[in-house]
């Protein structure tokens, strides 16, 4: 049997040749055009040597040539290896060389950085600079490009290549167990991995997310605001928005104003986000009253969506955010709440998502019962292949076909599943856990907190203590006292923040994600241990 994630656009483009596919700033294509330049790019890697199996790196935001990059290198059989835009050409490197990538695409605004990362590795044979042609590019760029199109020269203007071929490629009859995609790991934890999805991986989580969770339709209208590179906007936007025949607006980059005013221009209905961002929409919609009648599915996932965040975006908008549940090694979606549910249950990533399979397991292996905390573990079409070139990593994830995600949670009566906190991140201060999920419920609270991360730093004495880090609203004020006071009324005293760490901005990943490993590093050393009285 054969299945290639690729012939979802193929089949889009014959059913819905007319319709828009794509949106960004004042560029529009059809299905029809974007299948037809899928396939001239596809043939021109070809014609380049790229064989089935072969790795591509794709250096892109979100932008046209992302999509087209995307489905082109599956077309033929290729697998598409998307990275974070915001790497450094040492780490690109890294990565070009763990993936074994023959190939690298990159958009031509960051192809100073390809370039270095390119000539860095050797067993990288071809760079492709995309959206713009050979007049738009810094001389500095063009020294490094040799002129005569596609006859051995390592690296080339794709733009002015396009003519060059015909563009009746097909696309390659794939097995369902195929790697199409492998996405890095962001390394917070430490080394990243590449994770090995298949075509089945992506097509069943993107068709089951269309279908059984976010609703989109041919007439629906989905906004990119989640960077392509990774999983979740990858897959519940990009490929079911193709999948569907709908239309998909992309946003470059997220700005709270411009998304509710894309919003508001083409009757989006459909947002995937994470909750830095829903914050920031509810901020804006508070202040102008944007048009936002067409919105019906928001979901949010990659981190907890704080309770405050749910209700406020309730009476802003008018209806319910919907949180999910995922990694990248499950293509993403483990649990979700479908959109249109009777119970949305605030708190919770809810049942588990169709066709997938989640348990609560205990430390000795044996599941948890109803309420028990314990890890939440997977298993199921979503789950990934493996780790790219990494074994002992992959059968250290897995106990008897449950994969691991290292998160504690519990489920409730109903099977609707609450995530309590990254296991990494569970604070042991004096032999009790503290998960930091809770301490920071209370703090998102304060109606003067905008943001609000809790880690535990090492003490001599009581082996962690609880920092919160926090971040305020423009124009307020607050002192540490007044926070610590603030959860000792709600708390148990010895949940509550030893220290308060006040920040302008937190730091975040480029989905949006505080990242916890930056806070712990920036606050190691400066706060002195010492025994509590």
């Amino acid at each position: 049997m054969g299945l290639n994630l690729a012939s979802s656009l193929a089949d889009s483009a014959v059913w819905y040749p007319e319709h828009t596919a794509i949106i960004c700033g004042d560029r529009q294509f059809t299905f029809f055009e974007l299948e037809r330049w899928v396939a001239k790019i596809a043939e021109i890697l070809v014609i380049q040597g790229l064989r089935v199996g072969d790795k591509v790196m794709l250096l892109a935001p979100n932008v046209p040539e992302f999509t087209a990059s995307y489905y082109a290198i599956l077309r033929v059989g290729g697998i598409v290896v998307p990275i974070n835009t915001l790497l450094l050409p040492h780490e690109i490197a890294v990565l070009l060389e763990h993936s074994d990538s023959r190939y690298l695409i990159a958009w031509h605004t960051l192809a100073d950085k390809a370039i270095r990362a390119f000539d860095m590795v050797e067993s990288c044979h071809n760079l492709f600079f995309i959206g713009a042609k050979r007049g738009e590019l810094p001389v500095s760029i063009l020294a490094h490009h040799a002129v005569s199109p596609l006859h051995h020269p390592q690296k080339f203007v794709l733009d002015e290549l396009y003519d060059c071929v015909s563009g009746t490629i097909d696309y390659v009859q794939t097995s369902p167990d195929d790697t199409a995609v492998i996405l890095y790991t962001s390394g917070t934890t430490g080394k990243s991995k590449g994770v090995e999805l298949t075509h089945f991986n992506i097509f069943s989580n993107a068709l089951y997310s269309k279908d059984k969770a976010l609703y989109i339709e041919h007439e629906s209208v989905t906004i990119a605001v989640l960077p392509l590179f990774h999983t979740f906007g990858q897959t519940a936007i990009q490929n079911t928005s193709v999948m569907a025949g709908s239309t998909m607006v992309m946003t470059a980059q997220f700005e709270a104003k411009r998304v509710l005013s894309d919003i508001e221009k083409h009757r989006v209905t459909c947002i995937a986000a994470v909750p830095t961002m829903y914050n920031l929409l509810n901020q804006s919609q508070r202040k102008r009253h944007y048009d936002v009648s067409s919105l019906r599915v928001a979901i949010s996932g990659g981190a907890p969506l704080p309770a405050s965040i749910f209700y406020d975006f309730e009476k802003l908008f008018g209806f319910k955010i919907i949180e999910g549940y995922g990694l990248s090694e499950t293509s993403p979606i483990v649990c979700v709440t479908p959109a249109y549910a009777k119970e949305n249950k605030v708190g919770s990533i809810g049942p588990e998502f169709f066709g997938s399979q989640v348990r609560i397991m205990r430390a000795d292996g044996s599941f948890a019962k109803v309420g028990e905390v314990g890890e939440l573990v997977v298993r199921g079409h979503n789950v990934m292949k493996g780790y790219y070139k990494d074994p002992s990593a992959t059968s250290n994830a897995f106990t008897n076909s449950w994969f691991h995600t290292g998160d504690i949670a519990r489920m409730d009566e109903d099977r609707y599943f609450y995530i309590v906190d990254r296991a990494k991140d569970v604070i042991i201060r004096a032999g009790m856990n503290i998960y930091p999920r809770e301490v920071e419920e209370i703090l998102q609270n304060h109606p003067v907190v905008s943001e609000v991360s809790v880690v535990g730093i090492p003490d001599d004495t009581l082996s962690e203590n609880v920092v919160a880090c926090v971040s305020i609203h423009p124009e307020t004020t607050i002192t540490a006292i007044e926070i610590q006071k603030y959860c000792r009324e709600r708390l148990a005293t010895y949940k509550c923040p030893k220290f308060v760490e006040f920040m302008q901005v937190l730091p975040k990943s480029s989905t949006g994600k505080i990242l916890k490993r930056e806070l712990r590093e920036l606050l190691k050393g400066k706060y002195k241990t010492h025994r509590d009285n």
